[in-house]
């Protein structure tokens, strides 16, 4: 899914969540706030996930989505999780974290990658087609285990706008 167009992948994101409960809502962020996503539970069997898009780049957004998801599946229905930038991470988020990594790359398949030590962008493309993403996935987690640094392979990421911008 998450290698098709973001609007027609997020329809059917959404289409998936809606069947298994969980309300899925895309929305501009707030100016001054700093989120990528929450979850709240809205009656004990209906959640929504709440992904604000901050960062405009398809790695951010599907890990959100799969992080927040991760809160739904794993921990309380009672807990609020907000996690500041910069700020400590607690061991629900640290799993959530994990979780959301691991179900977009395996672990298995992404230790075999980060065993070849080929991080350029076709390596990362060729990677990313094996798994059936998109190539701002590898990119975003390669970049975010400091495997490379933040400037390198974001020619792989999609940049996202919202309607109406340039």
């Amino acid at each position: 899914m998450t290698a098709n167009p973001t609007a027609k992948a997020l329809h059917e994101a959404a289409r998936l969540c809606r069947e298994a409960g969980v309300a899925l809502t895309v929305t501009k962020p707030l100016q001054k706030v700093r989120l990528s996503g929450a979850t709240r539970w809205l009656t004990p069997r209906k959640a929504a996930i709440h992904l604000s898009a901050r960062h405009k780049s398809d790695d951010h957004l599907w890990f959100s989505l799969f992080h927040e998801a991760a809160h739904i599946m794993l921990h309380s229905k009672k807990a609020a999780y907000i996690r500041e930038p910069g700020g400590e991470i607690t061991p629900d988020d640290a799993e959530a974290d994990e979780w959301a990594a691991d179900f977009l790359i395996p672990a298995p398949d992404w230790r075999r990658f980060v065993e070849s030590g080929a991080f350029d962008a076709e390596s990362a493309r060729r990677f990313a087609d094996e798994q059936r993403i998109a190539p701002g996935i590898v990119a975003g987690r390669l970049q975010n285990e400091r495997r490379v640094t933040w400037n390198r392979l974001n020619e792989l990421k999609v940049k996202l706008r919202w309607a109406g911008e340039a």
